[in-house]
């Protein structure tokens, strides 16, 4: 079984920053990744112990380089916000619709 890859929505090169909110119980934190796009990709969500849900189940994935060197991957979800730094015209971009199983 083969996963079609979905259309990359963001140019490798491109300079971003990528905010996310991490919520545990009544607290919530601001995460913030800023780096260079090296590619796009998916991840599979779950795994053996989940009865295989990894065969079916994938993640969007971008994979950046910041500043320092260090290569990150951050996930993707609905409520991820991606702005590009480079082009002043557009000052923020959603991240990836979420997919359906």
């Amino acid at each position: 079984m083969f996963l079609k890859q979905p259309e990359p929505q963001y140019v490798p090169g491109t300079r971003v920053r990528v905010v996310q909110f991490v919520r545990v119980g009544h607290r919530r934190w601001k995460t913030e990744a800023i780096g260079t796009v090296e590619g796009e990709g998916l991840r599979p969500v779950g795994g053996m112990e989940m009865g295989g849900k990894a065969l079916y189940c994938h993640q969007p994935t971008l994979r950046l380089r910041r500043d320092d060197g260090e290569i990150t991957e951050v996930a993707l979800d609905e409520n991820t916000r991606v702005e590009s730094l480079d082009d002043p015209a557009t000052t923020s971009a959603s991240g990836p619709p979420p997919q359906s199983v």
